[in-house]
């Protein structure tokens, strides 16, 4: 039996993350304003916070995103004016609501929640799917604040992908969700919307399934991936408001009518009521991929919607990932239209002070693991220094490795550490990292060489494949030294380039920087290269020759 050897732990002083935003403007951009006619800002919630679903419980909004293998899974905000978010942390933050096992894909996992309030008991809802790991259920809370949701309760009948609630005036409830459609697809992509009642006295569905919407607004044009379905009751009509298209390009939101939830809905009379996709492809500081809304009237009665959209930088190529934005919605002949066609979006390069990931309260809101921790793997001291556990789990295992971080929000950044690590064997490893997923990443800090002597290390690897090493040696003087590592993004400033990543480090209290090799085009993180539905996390890693043994189940976020 191979013998257990003691832990190896890196020390980190801090993490920071920082921007320094700008607005960069398309042409002919929108002209939406808010109630007060101000201008929204967008993407009202920078980084990969895709699928947005909203509800309002008197002045309170509340909103949500997929979170897909990260853990705790589905980030939830609080809002009073639909202007000002702040995270009130996540829905499922207890392992026993999200066991993301080994070996499960990082845009596995949890996708599109749906966050509806049900008046008649003065619950709140939120209903997902694990996709790859128990289908769909949902969760209730009295009150979001609290940070306290119930476990799952498991909806095996309900099939498919994107379920949806719609509490009724009537005291009736309904689910609506993606699935194949009854009979054979027609052709590639050919989905359908369901509906069934909802018993939210005894929590489980009742009555048959029912098709409402088969293939989308044009069955003859062979609509594409209809999905993220909410069915809304507006003055006495029924809407049925859903994506068409698949999440890339050609994504859009499309709407439809009826005098009763179980239809038959017609298309509305202007379709799509949200899209980029007819733009050309050339015009300068696009926004794509817009879709997957949700609506929420103000209690002065004004409508908005909330929806994905994508910033992409090059040919494509984005390392944010899907991120939230907000519109004002406008009636016209009794429809809904989130933009008018032909209208493009613009977006703003948010600033962002120092942010730390963590202070000796605990972890930041924002923080997050991959995948569900099945041991306590970190120590955050009075001091405010958080301890690393180099456990034998590398970044590329499709595990859980010993990874703290968070999104980017903006191809411009800055994320520094200082981190105190002395390696012993040729696994050590303690750094920073900046992860897509198990194939598509990048890692930069303190390792052995092949001499066995301590180095800096800049590792990339993009499909599975090693696209970059760099080793610095350290002397022997700074061998047992903290060092201090930063990453920093750029923003392209002409059309047609790329965003890079430069690293460096110094022994000094975070001056005379040192740049390590060569830097790293972000092309090898991006959705257009690694495939998925994620952005990019950037964080804190480390690794090493140790197993540890133990139950940890209890372990939750921050504490």
């Amino acid at each position: 039996m191979r013998e257990l050897l003691s832990p190896k732990t890196a020390t980190f002083d801090d993490f920071t993350y920082s921007v320094e935003g700008k607005t960069v403007k398309g042409e002919d951009s929108i002209q939406n304003t808010y109630a007060d006619n101000s201008q929204p800002i967008n993407p009202l919630l920078p980084g990969c916070y895709p699928d947005p679903s909203i509800c309002r419980a008197g002045n309170d909004y509340y909103l949500v995103n997929s979170s897909f293998a990260f853990y705790p899974g589905i980030p939830i905000w609080h809002s009073t004016n639909l202007k000002d978010w702040t995270q009130l942390g996540y829905v499922l933050n207890r392992p026993s609501q999200l066991p993301l096992k080994d070996g499960l894909r990082i845009s596995g996992g949890i996708y599109a929640p749906d966050i509806k309030y049900n008046p008649h008991n003065k619950l709140f809802y939120v209903i997902t799917t694990a996709v790859d790991g128990g289908g769909n259920f949902f969760v209730t809370t009295d009150d979001p604040k609290k940070g306290e949701w119930s476990d799952p309760v498991f909806l095996p009948e309900v099939g498919g992908i994107d379920p949806g609630f719609l509490f009724d005036e009537d005291g009736k409830a309904y689910i609506v969700n993606n699935d194949a459609p009854a009979g054979k697809p027609e052709y590639s992509g050919h989905r359908a919307i369901w509906i069934r009642e909802f018993d939210w006295k005894n929590n489980r569905t009742a009555g048959e399934q029912k098709v409402i919407i088969d293939g989308g607004v044009d069955k003859s044009q062979h609509p594409s991936w209809i999905e993220g379905p909410h069915l809304y009751h507006i003055n006495g009509t029924y809407y049925l408001m859903a994506a068409e298209g698949g999440t890339g390009p050609n994504h859009c939101e499309v709407i439809f009518s009826a005098s009763s939830p179980f239809g038959p809905f017609k298309p509305c009379g202007t379709n799509p009521i949200l899209t980029q996709r007819d733009l050309p492809q050339d015009r300068p500081n696009p926004v794509t991929c817009t879709g997957h809304a949700d609506l929420v009237q103000t209690p002065a009665g004004d409508w908005y919607a909330v929806f994905l959209a994508v910033r992409p930088y090059r040919d494509g190529h984005d390392v944010m990932g899907r991120e939230t934005y907000l519109l004002p919605v406008n009636w016209k002949d009794g429809q809904p239209i989130i933009l008018p066609a032909g209208k493009t979006l613009h977006y703003t390069n948010r600033s962002l002070a120092p942010t730390p990931l963590w202070t000796s309260n605990g972890l930041a809101d924002e923080a997050f693991f991959i995948r569900t921790p099945q041991s306590s793997y970190y120590e955050i001291g009075k001091d405010g220094k958080l301890t690393l556990t180099a456990r034998s789990i590398g970044i590329n295992d499709r595990r859980q490795p010993s990874v703290i971080g968070r999104w980017i929000t903006n191809n411009e950044f800055d994320a520094q550490t200082a981190v105190n690590f002395l390696p012993t064997a040729p696994e050590d490893f303690a750094g920073i990292i900046l992860f897509h997923n198990d194939e598509c990443n990048i890692r930069f800090g303190k390792a052995l060489d092949e001499q066995g002597k301590p180095c800096l290390k800049l590792i990339a690897y993009s499909m599975d494949k090693l696209n970059t090493e760099t080793e610095i040696p350290l002397r022997e003087s700074d061998t047992d030294k903290k060092i201090y590592l930063k990453v920093t993004g750029n923003e392209p400033q002409t059309a047609g380039e790329s965003v890079y990543y430069t690293f460096s480090y110094s022994f000094s209290p975070k001056t005379d920087w040192v740049q390590a090799g060569e830097a790293v085009s972000a092309d090898l993180l991006s959705t257009q290269t690694a495939g998925g539905f994620t952005g990019t996390m950037v964080g804190i890693y480390a690794t090493g020759d140790y197993n540890e043994q133990g139950d940890y189940s209890n372990m939750k976020k921050g504490k």
